[in-house]
């Protein structure tokens, strides 16, 4: 019976690992080729921290959250919905999330900060490159470091920018659309 359940926990693991590939594939062939739609942003960040709440309380997190009402971009929802992922995998036990989205000029900005260990500073120009973990021996195993590199690919596709700055225990991703 153990070897039936290792054999089903890395076909789950293999599963996720093409679908993350094939999201990351999609993402990057779509680049430059907009769907002439708009997307909520506002709508989607409150969709997404009401989702994360349960997530976040479960792992010690408070979700703080402070969205401004109204901001569409020409984008695909779905695709952009996607960028919600990494922040409770990543902040210090018990330290609080912050989601703000915010207009800045003609631009939607989405900002999600986390308290936790710093991203040291040579290891932050690869965070966004496939299969890249800044700590592998902090992964359980669970990650193939894409996650990061599928948000950069749809903010890409949708003729964004997306960086990150850590320092002092904050780790910040700013995503401009």
């Amino acid at each position: 019976e153990a070897y039936i359940d290792n054999i089903q926990a890395e076909s789950r693991r293999m599963r996720s690992l093409v679908e993350d590939m094939l999201t990351l594939f999609r993402a990057q062939k779509s680049a430059g080729t907009l769907p002439d739609t708009m997307a909520d942003v506002s709508e989607m960040a409150v969709t997404a921290a009401l989702r994360f709440e349960p997530v976040a309380f479960e792992a010690g997190h408070l979700l703080e959250y402070d969205i401004t009402p109204g901001l569409s971009v020409r984008g695909d929802g779905a695709k952009l919905a996607v960028l919600r992922d990494n922040a409770v995998k990543s902040a210090a036990p018990g330290a609080p999330i912050q989601l703000d989205a915010a207009r800045q000029g003609s631009r939607a900005v989405l900002t999600v900060t986390n308290r936790g260990e710093d991203i040291p500073a040579d290891k932050l120009p690869h965070i966004f490159d496939r299969f890249y973990r800044a700590d592998e021996a902090r992964t359980d195993g669970s990650s193939f470091g894409l996650g990061l590199a599928i948000a950069k690919a749809i903010v890409d596709a949708h003729r964004g920018t997306i960086r990150c700055e850590s320092g002092g225990g904050v780790t910040r991703f700013i995503i401009s659309l």
